[in-house]
């Protein structure tokens, strides 16, 4: 005689009975296909990325078959386990219990051991040729999938490099060049086409001249040029734009910051960066001027510490009014006190108190008040919204021209890169469904049933495995990536704490079972039966 059942309605999948059981009976169903639910952190995904299977995988030790799992949905797990705001901890259970797994850091463990390994080329199964037009995280996505289908992908860039912002806006100390070389490798390896240096309009190829070669095109060039604003002294020698400071550092262009004081203008996580990265070149001191209140900023509060951490000084609630200089060059900026930054239905309004303002002395001045996509490139079959984006369904990511698809912030406006590797992989499953003549909607508006009761119940509290960082004494005038990887062991003592919300035990072995009747004493749910001949083993029995 044996275990007689699991009842799947009651079963919560706390994995009590997998880590009781003495003979090791138990296994998890992480799928659960029947049910069609998805735990609080995949709901959250921009990406859906089952991390309910992967952290078990990696919890079993099973390391290739999570890999797996990311390759299904998450083409650049190493790039996004380093830089991704990962919602998913946001919405996860076990907030409910002590701290969210650390899954960005296991994401991160997975993805290097990924790219580490030498990819199967695609097979070619159709004819059909698609084009993405830019090789950043959204190109680089859809591309990635559509190889997996089986099409001959060509990914256009302007930039000598392909990456797009991951190359030429995220610095080194968050994402190092190598890891992200290693993932464009992988890719070039698939089979995937990269034609760089190689812009779209003006007197080179047209979008019309691709969308005649090619039977389908993605574009997802993404918002790579800094947003200007027209305060007095902009033209000043020594002011400088967010994103073209930064695409000049990491394209190894010099930059002269060493002994200047500088002030960075902007909140957001671009500007997070270039106040870093100049700290970096040997500025004397860096100053961030935000107009958002110091709880409003819209820059991660991660990064926002890191910049504490190492000596930037953050100035909320002001705004630029005029940037002095004496002789063509600057020599500070005077500001103005923001009292609001909103109107009363909610839009960007800054309103400001002219009777307070301030000087601060500066050598260089950066501007980083966001960004915006070249769309001059677009011909007038392709329509644009009032924001300066491209119009696209926001299902299937199709533009107003049919064959012709979009995403990335060149559609959404400025999003995260997970948002972007997302709409990449719906951008291939339109694409896909396009050259084969399907509807491009069915079935695909249907919203996710997320686990509404997760274990919680009897789940014992275990320390969370926080990720960790260099000493901020060694991140001083080098590009030394700042957080550190988790090792084999902290990965699997980390991923144990996943509390796989709505999986379900099953019986894997019943000719195993001894009839201790631990789990069902010990299951929360009361969810399993032993057969009526079950005798309780004392406790001490098993140790």
């Amino acid at each position: 005689m044996s275990i007689a059942t699991v009842d799947p309605e009651l079963c919560n999948g706390c994995r009590l009975c997998l880590d009781t059981c003495p003979t090791d009976c138990f296994r998890l169903d992480t799928l659960v296909a029947e049910r069609a639910e998805q735990p609080p952190c995949q709901v959250a995904c921009p990406a859906g990325v089952d991390m309910r299977r992967y952290l078990y995988m990696v919890r079993e030790g099973m390391i290739d078959e999570a890999i797996g799992v990311l390759q299904d949905c998450l083409p650049l797990a190493s790039v996004t386990g380093r830089i991704c705001p990962h919602p998913c901890e946001t919405a996860c259970a076990r907030n409910d219990v002590d701290d969210a797994v650390n899954i960005n850091s296991l994401e991160r463990f997975v993805g290097d051991r990924w790219i580490a390994e030498k990819p199967a080329v695609a097979r070619i199964v159709y004819t059909a040729k698609v084009a993405v037009v830019g090789a950043g995280p959204a190109g680089l996505a859809c591309a990635y999938h559509l190889a997996r289908m089986g099409y001959p992908v060509t990914v256009f860039d302007s930039m000598p490099e392909a990456g797009g912002m991951l190359k030429y806006g995220v610095p080194d100390f968050r994402l190092p060049r190598a890891v992200l070389t290693a993932q464009i490798d992988y890719f070039k390896a698939m089979g995937v086409q990269f034609r760089l240096n190689t812009p779209i309009g003006g007197a080179g190829t047209s979008l019309d001249d691709l969308a005649a070669q090619y039977q389908a095109v993605f574009i997802a060039v993404g918002a790579a040029r800094s947003r200007k604003i027209d305060v007095a002294g902009k033209d000043l020698d020594g002011v400088l734009w967010g994103l073209e400071f930064l695409r000049d550092v990491n394209s190894d262009k010099p930059v002269s910051a060493a002994g200047k004081k500088v002030v960075v203008i902007g909140g957001g996580n671009v500007a997070m960066d270039a106040a870093l990265t100049v700290n970096r070149l040997g500025a004397s001191r860096v100053q961030m001027v935000c107009l958002e209140s110091d709880d409003k900023m819209p820059a991660y509060a991660e990064e926002k510490r890191q910049a504490l951490e190492e000596g930037v000084v953050i100035d909320p609630s002001w705004g630029p009014k005029r940037i002095v200089g004496r002789n063509g060059k600057v020599i500070g900026i005077e500001l103005v006190r923001c009292v609001g930054t909103t109107d009363a239905a909610g839009r960007f309004a800054p309103t400001f108190d002219e009777g307070e303002t301030k000087f601060v002395e500066a050598d260089l001045v950066i501007l980083s008040i966001g960004q915006e996509a070249d769309l001059s490139f677009l011909p007038n079959s392709v329509r644009v919204t009032a924001a300066r984006t491209i119009q696209v369904d926001a299902l299937t990511l199709q533009t107003s021209r049919p064959g012709i698809f979009a995403g990335g912030d060149i559609a959404s406006g400025s999003a995260t890169v997970v948002e972007a590797i997302g709409a990449g992989k719906r951008a291939a499953i339109s694409i896909d469904r396009h050259i084969k003549a399907q509807d491009l909607r069915a079935g695909r508006d249907v919203k996710p049933k997320r686990v509404m009761k997760p274990p919680k119940e009897r789940i014992p509290h275990i320390p969370r495995q926080q990720t960790q960082s260099i000493a901020v004494a060694e991140r001083s005038c080098n590009f030394a990536e700042v957080k550190c990887g988790f090792s084999d062991d902290t990965s699997r003592l980390e991923a144990q704490r996943c509390m796989t919300c709505g999986s379900r035990a099953i019986i894997a072995y019943p000719e195993d079972c001894q009839m201790c009747i631990f789990c069902e004493r010990d299951c929360p749910t009361n969810a399993i039966y032993v057969s009526p001949d079950k005798k309780e083993v004392p406790l001490m029995a098993w140790r």
